[in-house]
């Protein structure tokens, strides 16, 4: 969702993701194999493939893509779970379809679509915006990612996980202790990012 103003300049309000089927091969997606053009990025020796935002729906994310990964055996109990050594990891890449290796992604993540959500109140599982949505309300969690001149961009909420329908068994277990995960950048020229940072959690 989005509003223009009197300059026509756009101010986006919020765009919402949530799983769908079938699954796509590619636009945004979850679980499954990851995007072809990054299934041998070294990321993979250590992390698994969670989700992709898809281009196109933020200024910032004009032509490319957003890939977010996990730490292989993460649990909630680590103690990576603040920026800059978060257990999350983001690849930004040119669109691309899904590969052939659908073990690179989460264990008992089922591979499915990811769409844009009608105007509802349901939540999203990945949420674009201009501000975050914070649980604990304590906006000091994202003091170090913006200390380094970094704005937010989106975060990933679990309590978008569908909870009935086809989809209700897509992940065998919350992530990060059914909270919320914070992802940050700096747009470069032309106001696309190049490099997406995982901030915080929030539970």
């Amino acid at each position: 969702m989005s509003t223009v103003g009197h300059s026509g300049y756009v101010f986006l309000v919020e765009i919402l993701f949530t799983p769908s089927a079938p699954d796509s091969p590619d636009g945004g997606r979850v679980g499954g194999a990851p995007p072809i053009t990054i299934q041998e990025h070294p990321l993979f020796d250590t992390h698994q493939y969670l989700l992709t935002v898809p281009a196109g729906h933020a200024s910032w994310a004009r032509g490319v893509e957003v890939s977010v990964l996990l730490r292989r055996g993460f649990t909630i109990g680590d103690d990576d779970l603040e920026y800059p050594n978060m257990a999350m990891r983001a690849i930004v890449h040119e669109p691309s379809p899904r590969g052939d290796r659908p073990e690179l992604g989460w264990p008992k993540l089922r591979a499915a679509a990811l769409t844009v959500m009608p105007d509802d109140d349901s939540p999203g599982l990945v949420r674009i915006a201009d501000e975050p949505q914070l649980i604990q309300q304590e906006p000091e969690y994202s003091a170090a990612v913006r200390a380094d001149g970094h704005q937010f961009l989106f975060q990933i909420d679990e309590e978008g996980w569908p909870v009935d329908g086809e989809l209700a068994d897509i992940v065998a277990e919350y992530l990060w202790g059914y909270g919320s995960v914070y992802f940050y950048g700096t747009p470069g020229p032309g106001g696309v990012v190049r490099e997406v940072l995982a901030g915080f959690i929030d539970f």
